[in-house]
């Protein structure tokens, strides 16, 4: 079975454009994704996927190579749980847009 649902984070990348994420569960997986849309809004400058490595090393997240910013909730006692997984998600995506923007 698959459920998929767009979570809205609060925060925005310029005003008025808020952060939401696609939380996707299906079997017992679920995921959390930004679907590319910092890289979306920002483009890919020069040097993105350098800033894409540093974003994925200090928030500890996953940066796709097309720039979906991902991480899967875990359902057991040891990992992080789905309202963790989306804030960090949105945070890395809103830190992984503003990051870009600087590179232009």
């Amino acid at each position: 079975m698959r459920d998929a649902r767009v979570v809205d984070t609060g925060l925005e990348y310029p005003p008025g454009d808020r952060v939401r994420l696609r939380v996707v569960h299906r079997d017992q997986r679920t995921t959390v994704s930004d679907e590319g849309a910092a890289v979306e809004r920002a483009g890919c400058p020069t040097g993105w996927r350098e800033v894409a490595q540093r974003i994925e090393n200090d928030l500890v997240v996953n940066v796709s190579r097309q720039g979906t910013v991902s991480l899967p909730v875990s359902h057991r006692g040891c990992g992080l749980g789905e309202e963790e997984v989306v804030r960090r998600i949105g945070e890395a995506s809103l830190a992984l847009y503003q990051d870009l923007l600087d590179l232009e």
